[in-house]
């Protein structure tokens, strides 16, 4: 036997796009089932299939033969697209993504075997069946003995009987079988014809009959007795349902993707992880030896008066810089992959959920096209989907409720994407009810999260930030989706841990928008290098607002806390000495630099010792061996060859919120 794990890598990476793009084609199926979308979902079964086979991966293969044969029916109009089809391949991709996960992590299979009778018995099913007579229109007693047998537990059911051609009283023959039916089988709740009247109705009208029934038999076992009567050419029996609306008439997202799918991608090769993690280690100590190179250059050339080498030293620092700036470039594009990858899993996350809410939701995608760190792809995912659960369950009203404020009962979820600065940003935006600050307060205040003198200085966007608070919950009762009071403030915290920030925007009757901030890569960022106590510490450029240098005596104490004003605006001040326990440097000149830090909504000044500038920093993890430091989110190493730690601004402001961590500085 072949050794197959040489194709193990490759049958994976092909498994995971096929199984992708069923997916999406199978939500564009649902809104149209054009002879391409079909085509394609049939062409990615069959390459599954095929490539199961050839693992030796038998479920797998199973499943996509089944698939394989619906959509092949489909094709070649033998059977039509309706929701319960719909639905029924959206269980069977659910079973091959579980089978998929499974083999990668080398687990059992799941049991497939109820899958696969559901879709063998589906393709047996009658195909493009005539069209059952209609039934009369219930009068007031029949609607009642509906509802009572629907109260017994009696099942409903529609029984269209044909006579053969040469039965001789066809009208003598219906009534034969309306006495049957209610003998055996149950009750007859009405029929078309419903009476014989032998003198005035011809005898041809009684040849194909309808009748609505109650009975506690099987449907199986109604139409194969009543198949066996005489001069019964055929029997045709399906499920009665009192509601007027179909069972198919499910609300569905329609998803607006804005993007030109006309275009073909570039030619591509599949990269493995680990390379590119190895490139761009090595990219950051090329940026290393090239600060340092730039430090010898200018340390050369205030020493030697050689202006020929120190001229020679200067180009080739120069070009150097050049070469290790466009690699760099080269390198974060290669690790860069479109926002599509994240986006394409929210269609079908809200189509789910409003069957499951009974809620009818457009899901529009936009920026599709924007470029993210493939490290970030995947430690944003959470939080988005966090974001949209909570837009589609607590932001979108109910239908009715939107049609009385006169809104479109189907509600807007709008996810968006584009690049700004050195950042990513997203937007997840609602039409719903948006988000009440007095409401936002109440709910805080019977939580105990905040106090009543806290809940009276709260600007209303400072109240709508409550929705942060860890524990808090405006939600009426628990459900599936939601209301267990926790969620948002992890929301933030992770995306914080990214080094990001997120912002809220609502208004009453219109609306909500969170706003999420992130920096391109993780892997080198900009950083402002600072000096305390001697020592060099990197202040991300994302948290940095702005640097000020104050007078000694402009620092304030309010309520035994050091702060500053800044344009009418109190912002708490920390000396970073006290934060990292260090020794306070003596005060040298007459103003105190001072960084203002940012993390979402919250504020806070950082006095330090001195200002250094500006730099490119390659992020270094400290490791498991020194664990979780306070304050510090990595390390760098300088162009000196000495290391600075890199802080962690959003745990520094949490702190600082819980407890005073300064205490008065500088004695002059």
């Amino acid at each position: 036997m072949n050794d197959l794990s040489a194709y193990r890598e490759a049958f994976i990476e092909e498994l995971v796009d096929q199984l992708d793009r069923m997916e999406q084609e199978l939500l564009s199926m649902e809104k149209e089932a054009a002879e391409e979308t079909v085509q394609s979902i049939f062409r990615a079964a069959h390459t599954i299939k095929g490539s199961s086979a050839a693992m030796g991966f038998d479920e797998m293969k199973s499943v996509t033969h089944e698939v394989e044969h619906l959509l092949d029916m489909i094709r070649g109009k033998k059977l039509e697209v309706d929701g319960s089809l719909i639905n029924l391949l959206f269980s069977a991709l659910d079973v091959l993504k579980a089978l998929r996960d499974e083999y990668m992590r080398g687990l059992s299979y799941s049991d497939i075997s109820k899958l696969v009778y559901d879709l063998q018995n589906f393709t047996k099913a009658p195909i493009k069946p005539t069209p059952f007579k209609s039934l009369p229109e219930l009068t007031l007693e029949q609607s009642l003995q509906v509802e009572e047998a629907v109260e017994s537990g009696l099942q409903l059911l529609k029984v269209q009987i044909n006579l053969s051609d040469d039965c001789p009283m066809m009208a003598a023959r219906f009534q034969l079988t309306t006495q049957e039916i209610t003998a055996s089988y149950g009750t007859v709740i009405c029929s078309d014809p419903s009476s014989v009247d032998y003198h005035e109705t011809e005898d041809s009208v009684y040849s194909e009959s309808i009748f609505l029934i109650s009975t506690s038999l099987d449907m199986k076992d109604v139409q194969e007795q009543l198949s066996t009567l005489t001069d019964v050419r055929l029997v045709k029996v399906e499920s009665y349902k009192p509601s007027s609306k179909p069972s198919s008439a499910v609300s569905v997202p329609k998803v607006q993707v804005q993007e030109d799918k006309s275009k073909q991608g570039p030619q591509t090769i599949r990269v493995s992880v680990e390379r590119l993690e190895h490139l761009m280690n090595l990219v950051g100590e090329l940026l290393i030896d090239q600060t340092s190179l730039s430090q010898l250059k200018q340390s050369v050339s205030s020493r030697f008066a050689n202006e020929e080498f120190v001229e020679r030293l200067s180009d080739i620092s120069d070009h150097m810089s050049s070469i290790v700036e466009e690699l760099q470039e080269s390198v974060m594009k290669a690790r860069m992959l479109p926002i599509e990858h994240l986006f394409n899993r929210f269609p079908r996350m809200v189509r789910d959920l409003s069957q499951k809410l009974g809620k009818e939701i457009e899901l529009v995608l936009e920026g599709m096209e924007t470029e993210l760190d493939r490290t970030l792809i995947e430690e944003i995912g959470d939080p988005l989907i966090h974001l949209i659960r909570n837009a589609v369950d607590h932001g979108i009203e109910a239908a009715e409720v939107r049609a009385s404020q006169g809104k479109r009962v189907k509600g807007r979820v709008r996810l968006n994407s584009f690049h700004e600065d050195n950042q990513v940003v997203i937007t997840v935006e609602d039409d719903g009810a948006g988000i009440l600050p007095d409401k936002m307060k109440a709910s805080a205040l019977r939580k105990g999260i905040i106090t009543e003198e806290e809940a009276e200085r709260l600007s209303d966007y400072h109240a709508m930030c409550l929705i942060f608070r860890p524990g808090f919950s405006t939600a009426a009762a628990v459900s599936e989706v939601s209301g267990r009071g926790v969620g948002m403030d992890i929301v933030r915290n992770q995306i914080e841990r990214l080094n990001g920030l997120i912002d809220i925007d609502s208004k009453a009757g219109q609306g909500t928008c969170f706003t999420v901030r992130i920096p391109l890569t993780l892997a080198i960022i900009t950083g402002l290098m600072v000096k305390v106590s001697g020592r060099d510490y990197v202040i991300p450029m994302n948290n940095v607002i702005e640097i000020v240098r104050i007078p000694m005596e402009h620092i304030q104490t309010v309520h035994g806390e050091n702060v500053i004003v800044i344009r009418d605006k109190v912002i708490p001040l920390i000396w970073l000495h006290d934060a990292l326990q260090l020794d306070k440097s003596k005060l040298v000149g007459k103003f105190i630099p001072i960084v203002v830090v940012g993390s979402a909504e919250k504020k806070l000044a950082l006095a330090v010792d001195e200002l250094l500038g500006n730099q490119e920093i390659v992020i270094k993890t400290l490791g498991t061996f020194l664990g979780k430091i306070p304050f510090i989110t990595g390390a760098t190493i300088l162009g000196n060859g000495r290391v600075a730690l890199i802080l962690e601004i959003a745990y520094l402001i949490q702190m600082m919120n819980k407890h005073t961590i300064g205490q008065p500085a500088y004695t002059m």
